[in-house]
């Protein structure tokens, strides 16, 4: 079993900042900037808190409330803060998990190490690069006009012009962040 889902890091980095109970986190999804980035349900949010307290990168304290029952305050383990800023160093893969990951990335780098945002969106770079070169050297224009020669052409096409999009959108980001350190 391993963190599969993004909202799980994204739990991480919520405990990062400092000890929670489940709902107080899922107000964080729903009202703030995480919640423009991952939808989450509160099913989802305690079914990963359980999954990620079996990993042992959580662990919960009860914590009484006078008559009402006692609520389970989360804290990040010392295994989970390891795993998540190595986690947090590194660029995504494939350019379409730059919409959610590399945006959870970019959250919590400006929050707990803003230093290293401008070195992020550079490997982000880097990995969309060679992504893009190797999708280049796939291209070729079809040779026959059969119905799956055609698509699989239309569906390449495609992907280089999102990769380069990407890319241009990384540029920008880069060069705003330059602006913002002047």
């Amino acid at each position: 079993m391993y963190i599969s889902e993004p909202a799980e890091y994204a739990i991480l980095g919520l405990l990062e900042s400092q000890p929670m109970h489940g709902y107080e986190m899922f107000q964080q999804f729903k009202n703030g900037a995480l919640g423009q980035i991952v939808h989450l349900e509160m099913s989802q949010m305690y079914a990963f808190l359980k999954k990620l307290e079996r990993l042992k990168y959580i662990e919960a304290q009860l914590e009484a409330q006078g008559p009402r029952p006692p609520r389970k305050i989360f804290r990040l383990t010392e295994q989970g803060r390891r795993t998540f800023f190595q986690w947090l160093k590194e660029p995504v893969e494939r350019p379409r998990e730059i919409r959610i990951l590399f945006l959870i990335k970019l959250y919590f780098v400006r929050q707990f190490t803003p230093e290293e945002t401008g070195p992020l969106i550079d490997k982000q770079i880097v990995a969309c690069r060679n992504f893009l070169d190797h999708l280049e050297s796939q291209h070729t224009l079809p040779l026959e006009a059969s119905d799956g020669a055609f698509f699989d052409h239309v569906v390449l096409r495609g992907r280089i012009y999102q990769t380069r999009s990407l890319l241009d959108w990384l540029h920008e980001l880069q060069h705003q962040l330059a602006e913002i350190q002047r």
